[in-house]
């Protein structure tokens, strides 16, 4: 049977005019058959999800996903040791707490279709760079430089924020279908990263990574629109109000100012709550295999301990998401925690390999539900551009406790031949983040929350 996919602007029904610009653009998709007649109408709030999966999976699993595949090659190329070769991560984190704001800045004051056009032309611009670097100084100012604009302008806060704007009850859903992108491309990306090593060598690598984000651009110029009410739609697919913007604010409140958001309690409890969540996760990610060669198991079944947070991680974002829309935001974090806190326990206290493997899992699985929920929390308590500002802002606050974990399991194995203080250091911190988190007051769905004076 074949299938006919058109795009139609439906502002007839609500009596809306096209603010996105472009004559003709989707507002829903209608998939017609011709020999049954039958027409599946779907919201073009869930085509932005699709742009968003894809958006980040390519802009997360090119930048920092396979960066493992380059560090051999980048270490035999320049001369350097392991320790100086696994810096251009770092720098990206650092420099992410500078651009961060700055993205989420931009966002609040330009068409974020215009912004990830910018992050999609950094980011070629930054693989370039890459392919052409002649010492390893290069490499990492190239990362520093080209990662946040990446994974935050094209990436994350850019796709976060339209999704927020797109959709309000089944908002946490959206963002977790959106962010399985993220969590699946390190299984797509790094097999074929390698392959593409092994034929072209890593200039190679690099020069193919920047022709693709050049060819996104068409792709997000003619997909992302800021919000619904640009197309005579409402949030969610319900019915445009009435009368004008009734169903909304009846004009977009100026945004607060940097300084007035990072005076509010909520921001700095959203943050610590994340970020002690996500205190021991690279640390497991980092130090995975070698703790389960410690415990005796074969390197290549070692590997399969990390599969298994990844996979988990993927379920999260998905089955968190669904759960957040149904318990409430700060109900399913708990949850999360909860997954977290049982599943170091496991590895701190079991031995076989089957028992570490579902323990890796369940981690997983509570961590990849934190990420959705730090957004939806965010977009609870902050609206209009005060939510984009609040997640550019987000993220110096949560990065010292992301680079922290590593070097502090590194240290504490140095000197104790064990992983095991780390591993209940990391279970402290998730109790922390319970902690943390029991002390935010959201509003109640539906309620604009106030700004920041």
């Amino acid at each position: 049977m074949k299938y006919k996919l058109r795009a139609r602007a439906d502002r007839e029904a609500c009596g809306a005019s096209d603010k996105s610009g472009r004559p003709g653009q989707a507002s829903w998709l209608k998939i017609t058959s011709r020999p049954s007649r039958r027409s599946i109408t779907v919201f073009y709030g869930w085509v932005i999800v699709g742009l968003a999966f894809v958006v980040q999976f390519i802009a997360v699993g090119s930048m920092m996903q396979c960066f493992p595949v380059f560090l051999l090659p980048l270490t035999e190329e320049f001369g350097i040791g392991r320790a100086q070769g696994a810096l251009p991560p770092v720098a990206m984190m650092l420099s992410g707490i500078v651009f961060s704001p700055l993205i989420g800045m931009a966002i609040s004051r330009f068409p974020i279709r215009n912004v990830m056009l910018a992050g999609a032309l950094a980011m070629a611009l930054g693989f370039y760079a890459l392919s052409q670097a002649t010492t390893f100084w290069q490499i990492v100012l190239a990362y520093g430089l080209a990662g946040p604009p990446a994974m935050g302008a094209m990436g994350s806060i850019a796709c976060n924020s339209l999704i927020v704007n797109w959709f309000e009850r089944q908002r946490s859903l959206a963002l977790g279908l959106a962010m399985i992108g993220m969590s699946i491309s390190g299984a797509i990306m790094i097999p074929a990263a390698t392959w593409g090593l092994e034929t072209w060598g890593w200039r190679g690598v690099y020069k193919f990574f920047a022709i693709i984000p050049l060819g996104l651009m068409p792709l997000i110029a003619w997909l992302v629109v800021n919000r619904p009410e640009d197309l005579g739609l409402a949030a969610d697919g319900d019915a445009p109000a009435e009368v004008g913007r009734s169903a909304f604010e009846s004009a977009p409140a100026a945004p607060s100012s940097l300084r007035a958001l990072l005076g509010t309690p909520t921001l700095w409890l959203i943050g610590a709550a994340c970020g002690l969540s996500f205190f021991g996760a690279l640390a497991v990610m980092n130090h995975g295999i070698a703790f389960a060669i410690d415990r005796g198991i074969d390197p290549m079944r070692a590997a399969g301990m990390l599969s298994a947070i990844s996979v988990g991680a993927a379920t999260g974002k998905l089955a968190f998401g669904w759960l957040a829309d149904r318990l409430g935001e700060k109900g399913a974090f708990k949850v999360a925690l909860t997954f977290q806190f049982f599943a170091l326990l496991g590895l701190a206290t079991l031995s076989g390999y089957a028992a570490l493997v579902a323990a890796s899992g369940l981690f997983g699985l509570g961590l990849g539900g934190i990420a959705p929920l730090q957004v939806a929390l965010l977009a609870r308590s902050f609206r209009g551009g005060d939510f984009s500002r609040a997640l550019g802002l987000i993220a110096p606050l949560m990065i010292p406790f992301q680079i922290a974990g590593p070097p502090l399991a590194g240290w504490i194995f140095d000197r104790q031949g064990s992983y095991d203080l780390a591993i209940w250091i990391f279970m402290a911190s998730t109790l922390a983040s319970g902690f943390v988190i029991s002390f935010l007051r959201l509003p109640d769905a539906g309620k604009p929350t106030p700004q920041a004076e």
